[in-house]
């Protein structure tokens, strides 16, 4: 045996191990987000709380608050990470021994004698592989890392669960708003039609006008079903987000959609950072980050098969002269030292399992930068809408005011016979639009800040993190690579 260990040992030492892939290095220190300098903004976002507390409305912290409590989709990603748990748990114990047991029972009759014997056997054995080439290391790094990555995909969840429920309340007031645009319009549309019937019995109108005045007001009262399904559906949206169906709590939604309420601004600047804090913080970047290092370590593992396999044994066996008294041990027998197993030599098997786990992680990087690439243009494109919208807020808030007072003139000039009613029509038609135009900027410009939010990757801080049950650290061996040391 030990000749043979000697052999095998030196056989290995010629053995040529393929290098490991190299992963490609991102510089995004010195980088900037185009539509908001680096400098004005916080590069920790530990002193920014909550992102969705930013809009000062009660109601859509609770809400985001609920959702993130009973949004089954979180409960999913929670089981996932304790079935991780488990694998790790299972990884782990190959460090130590394993143990098996067998018995036996064998038929007696060598001399086709009436008597039959009835023979028990029983063996107990052991096994400890001696980790010498890394692979149970190497295995219980990869589900570290997987481990990792289904943190961060439940963190990810989180963030898009909160930004889901955030819009969705958004929508709610927004679809509210637009609603009572189109009601206020509808009231002032009919007035002006009631008027218009009496002067055209009166003589002092034509039906040309009143057929106008009229297509206005239907055409106006047409769109009301439209943003009360809006509403309806909203709060549905947001039945579903903070498992309110579950709990038998439909009647908060209908509560909320009952009540007026403006659609919820952002308070003060956003808080941005640099592409570098990006990284570090998107929970997508961090479960690819995770995923590179899975696959490493996996890599690691098929290397590891290159080399023969090490381990301690011990077994003791009995057998019992007759079934019916276990106490009688005819002989007992034991065995222990060491054994070793290889695939060897031909290892071309090995070495192509071994090439395919090479290509695994060359696209494990390749993902990884293109959810960096997609992290950073996501940002950009929600910061250039939400920068564009803020932009056309005052001309749009100004176009409003505007077409209000024309509204007065022309009904003014109306009244004292100077203009038609074609006038007093078109000056309603124009406020109704710029009405909902500012609406619908409002509106635009809120989800775009959630949109932004939502590609900057949450805002957590551990604290708060540990605050909604969310683990935020994964509990690793010190000699095992932390997820960080990945990233360029």
């Amino acid at each position: 045996m030990a000749t043979w260990l000697c052999v095998s040992l030196s056989a290995c030492a010629s053995i040529d191990v393929p290098s490991v892939p190299e992963q490609p290095a991102l510089n995004l220190e010195s980088t900037s987000f185009a539509n908001v300098p680096v400098a004005d903004t916080p590069d920790s976002m530990n002193d920014v709380p909550n992102w969705w507390t930013l809009f000062d409305d009660p109601v859509l912290v609770d809400l985001v608050q609920s959702a993130l409590s009973e949004n089954r989709d979180l409960a999913v990603a929670q089981a996932n990470i304790t079935a991780a748990d488990a694998l790790l748990k299972r990884a782990s114990l190959d460090r130590s021994y394993s143990t098996s047991s067998g018995t036996g029972l064998t038929l007696d009759n060598p001399t086709r004698s009436s008597d039959v014997d009835l023979n028990l056997s029983g063996t107990l054995g052991a096994s400890w592989e001696i980790d010498a080439f890394g692979r149970i290391d190497e295995q219980i790094r990869a589900q570290t890392f997987n481990r990792d990555a289904l943190v961060q995909a439940r963190r990810d969840v989180a963030v898009l669960v909160a930004s889901q429920t955030a819009q969705a309340y958004v929508d709610l007031r927004s679809a509210q708003q637009r609603l009572g645009v189109a009601q206020e319009n509808a009231a002032l549309q009919a007035e002006g039609l009631s008027l218009l019937n009496e002067l055209v019995d009166a003589g002092r109108s034509n039906d040309l006008d009143l057929n106008r005045s009229r297509a206005l007001y239907l055409t106006t009262r047409a769109s009301l079903p439209a943003f009360r399904a809006a509403v309806a559906s909203a709060t549905a949206r947001l039945n579903a987000l903070t498992g309110a169906y579950a709990s038998g709590d439909e009647k908060k939604g209908r509560s909320i959609a009952s009540e007026q309420g403006a659609i919820p601004q952002h308070v003060g600047a956003m808080a941005i950072g640099s592409p570098a804090t990006l990284v570090r913080r998107r929970p997508d970047i961090r479960a690819a980050e995770a995923r590179v290092g899975e696959r490493l370590a996996l890599g690691e593992v098929e290397r590891a098969r290159l080399f023969p396999t090490l381990s301690f044994n011990a077994d003791i066996g009995a057998f019992f002269g007759s079934f019916g008294d276990v106490t009688e041990v005819n002989s007992l027998g034991f065995g222990i030292g060491p054994a070793l197993s290889w695939e060897g030599p031909d290892l071309r098997r090995v070495r192509a399992d071994i090439d395919v786990t090479d290509a695994q992680t060359e696209a494990a990087f390749a993902a990884y930068e293109q959810t960096v690439f997609t992290a950073l243009s996501e940002v950009e494109t929600a910061l250039a809408l939400y920068a564009g919208e803020v932009e056309r807020r005052d001309d749009l808030a100004g176009a409003t005011d505007a077409a209000r007072n024309a509204l007065k003139l022309a009904r003014l000039r109306f009244d004292e016979g100077l203009d038609d009613f074609l006038d007093v029509l078109d000056a309603q038609r124009t406020l109704l639009d710029a009405q909902d135009d500012l609406v619908q900027n409002d509106t635009l410009i809120t989800t775009y800040a959630i949109s932004a939010y939502r590609a900057l990757g949450g805002m957590w801080t551990d604290a708060e993190l540990d605050a909604l049950g969310q683990p935020t650290e994964t509990v690793m061996r010190p000699d095992v690579l932390p997820v960080e040391s990945l990233t360029p």
